[in-house]
């Protein structure tokens, strides 16, 4: 008997568990399909929702309709089937109010109890992006394979429950010699419970791939890529794969985290990429096709691995990552005080040039995809106030301490699962630097020019001007907003006006706004049709010339010195 009560308590326990521990939600990928000569393919794409408890014209999933300026596939999506226990499951689809970004929820047409099973085909198009500069999140197809980020073409179960994820590959549409991998392991991954949302922040690609290194590890740095680039690939992802284990030193990880490097084609934003769960998509493309001009972006990217926080805005995360992405590298002897300076002056150009730099932290959200001199302000803010921090905590400690201890701090608390509020960032500078600090952080929020010292970016560098024009479209910059560009608010005299172009304008182009703002050189070309016809205009968008705050190169002081 007392054997029996120890095996039903044992039972009872065991259900207990069962009934606590989070349903597994299923994620079946199919590619296949693919024409390399007209850029297209799909993903067949198979869910399975366990307990789900819906009522009848309640939301049942839901998909981003635009992300960040990027079109998802809800509206190109075809085939979808909705079935359970009953059968199928009639839906409609409901929109949020049309916005930068908004997302798409299917209805349940009756009530639905129990396990759902979701079918649909996500297209792969290589067409270029009617809506311009964006992340690279799309599906894309090149060198017989499929890549792409989750948040574009996995619809997810509405109401945020915690699952386990169950992640299986099919690729016999794909042919022999096709692996598949993703931000979150090779092939099949099982996850323990979490947020199903982590799939929307999933890198994942299959096909023929190449890797770096040829064996992966679970832990560690690697790469993958599909096709031929035009340059070799393995030697810049074997610096990144070094600076990875030295950054994992730098910001005093226990092991070196799992980082996953996607390499593709990218026909608008080259060189640019996105920063996903323990990933980054990584691009090249016509105007980015040499690898030392991709290890910026490679290393502000992999900054992200340990920076992130739950701080508001982007002037914590994308500012320490400007501030850290060539200072870093320099310390770690692989890049040099030379590139580090040319590093620091691109940022400092971009910032004190840029006629909207007093605008207040709390505005850029709203306007970030509606002009890009709003877009690359925390970026480059934000490094400068990171800059002056810096300074001023190492004259305070006389030496003794830097950011570098601050940074650590929030690393260290996010490492152990706390979170850290603004108010929690800013009582960190007060300890260093009194209400000093909280006087800084205030004027940074409030728009203040932000202006590191003569040496703040240590003893090799002193601070200085040139003569620079501003970037100036010529016309009103949210006419480049949307799947129709159509010009409005023309500035008379302006470069876009003499290169002839005009009110009414519907427009085109190919590149990041972004890369040409930071560089006074570049021109830009439109692609304009008007009247029925359809035409090139290209000009430099640049308007008055300003003062703006540069550093040099201090004569006597060996290298050696520069990293601080």
């Amino acid at each position: 008997m007392k054997k029996l009560v120890f095996s039903l308590a044992a039972a009872m326990a065991a259900t207990a568990v069962a009934a606590q521990t989070p349903p597994e939600f299923g994620v079946v990928l199919r590619p296949g399909g693919i024409d390399a000569a007209a850029g297209r393919g799909f993903v067949d794409v198979t869910l399975t929702v366990p307990q789900v408890d819906v009522a009848a014209g309640a939301p049942l999933l839901t998909l981003p309709v635009v992300i960040a300026n990027t079109d998802t596939v809800a509206n190109t999506l075809t085939g979808l089937k909705v079935t359970d226990a009953l059968g199928a499951v009639p839906v409609t689809a409901k929109d949020d109010p049309v916005a930068i970004a908004y997302s798409r929820h299917w209805l349940a047409g009756r009530a639905v109890k129990g396990d759902v099973t979701v079918t649909y085909r996500a297209p792969v198009d290589n067409t270029p992006p009617k809506r311009g500069s964006g992340p690279p999140y799309s599906l894309r197809t090149e060198g017989g394979g499929v890549s792409g980020v989750g948040n574009t073409f996995i619809l997810l179960p509405e109401g945020g429950k915690p699952h386990r994820v169950a992640l299986s590959w099919d690729l016999s549409g794909l042919g022999a010699g096709a692996t598949a991998m993703s931000s979150l392991g090779d092939g099949d991954v099982k996850l323990a419970a979490g947020p199903v949302e982590r799939l929307h922040r999933t890198l994942f690609m299959a096909g023929p791939m190449r890797r770096v290194p040829a064996q992966v590890k679970p832990t560690g740095f690697s790469a993958a890529w599909l096709g031929d680039p035009p340059f070799d690939p393995r030697p810049l992802m074997g610096w990144a794969a070094n600076l990875h284990g030295w950054m994992s030193g730098f910001f005093q990880d226990p092991e070196a985290p799992p980082y996953r490097v996607i390499l593709r084609y990218n026909p608008i934003n080259a060189g640019g990429g996105a920063a996903l769960t323990n990933s980054f998509l990584l691009t090249w493309g016509e105007t980015a096709k040499d690898p030392e001009g991709l290890k910026g972006t490679l290393a502000h990217e992999m900054i992200h691995t340990w920076t992130a926080s739950g701080l508001g805005g982007q002037w914590y995360g994308e500012g320490i990552a400007v501030h850290y992405q060539a200072l870093l590298p320099m310390r770690a002897g692989m890049l040099t005080p030379a590139q580090y300076l040319d590093d620091i002056n691109d940022t400092a150009r971009r910032y004190y040039t840029n006629a909207l730099n007093d605008t207040p932290d709390s505005e850029i959200a709203a306007r970030f995809w509606e002009d890009t001199r709003i877009r690359t302000l925390p970026y480059d803010r934000g490094a400068m106030y990171f800059a002056v921090l810096d300074g001023k905590i190492r004259r305070a400690s006389g030496g003794r301490r830097s950011l570098d201890d601050l940074i650590r701090e929030m690393v260290r608390r996010r490492r152990a699962g706390e979170s850290v509020p603004e108010s929690g960032w800013v009582d960190l500078l007060a300890k260093d630097l009194g209400e000093d600090g909280r006087r800084v952080h205030a004027d940074m929020l409030a728009g203040r020019l932000m202006l590191p010292e003569s040496g703040d970016f240590g003893p090799c560098f002193a601070r200085t001007t040139g003569k620079f024009r501003r970037f100036d479209l010529g016309f009103e910059p949210k006419s480049l907003v949307g799947d129709v560009k159509t010009i409005r608010g023309l500035v008379a005299g302006s470069e876009a006006a003499k290169a002839g172009l005009r009110d009414g304008d519907v427009v085109t182009y190919s590149v990041a706004m972004d890369s040409v703002q930071g560089d006074p050189t570049r021109t830009l070309t439109l692609r304009v049709t008007r009247g029925g016809e359809t035409f090139p205009i290209t000009y430099l968008p640049r308007g008055e010339t300003v003062d703006a705050w540069q550093w040099e190169r201090v004569a006597g002081v060996p290298d050696g010195r520069c990293a601080g």
